[in-house]
């Protein structure tokens, strides 16, 4: 038992440097500017995602989406009925986002 954890041990100090050099450096993050960006929360943004989101597959603009708004493969699908929470077979967009945050 001795030998089987100086083994893993020494498996995860080994990689350990690796993995922090990895990530100090990746994808040119030294010369990134996070000032060039305006801040906006996550979560915000998600939001805003979303929202966007509704809008665009509400085909015919009534502030609601029903099952045959979403595209065939849409994540949200076979999730539907969990997503409608007033069981009118349509989604608002309160439902919609509620939905698609437990995706």
């Amino acid at each position: 038992m001795k030998t089987l954890y100086s083994l893993l041990f020494t498996a995860i100090a080994s990689f350990a440097p690796a993995a922090f050099a990895q990530h100090a450096g990746h994808a040119g993050h030294d010369a990134h500017d996070h000032g060039a960006h305006p801040a906006q929360p996550a979560a915000s943004a998600a939001a805003t995602d979303i929202e966007a989101a509704f809008k665009r597959l509400d085909g015919n603009g009534d502030g609601f989406l029903t099952r045959q708004e979403l595209p065939a493969n849409h994540a949200l699908l076979p999730h539907f009925d969990m997503s409608d929470a007033n069981r009118d077979g349509r989604l608002d967009a309160n439902e919609f986002k509620r939905g698609m945050s437990m995706l």
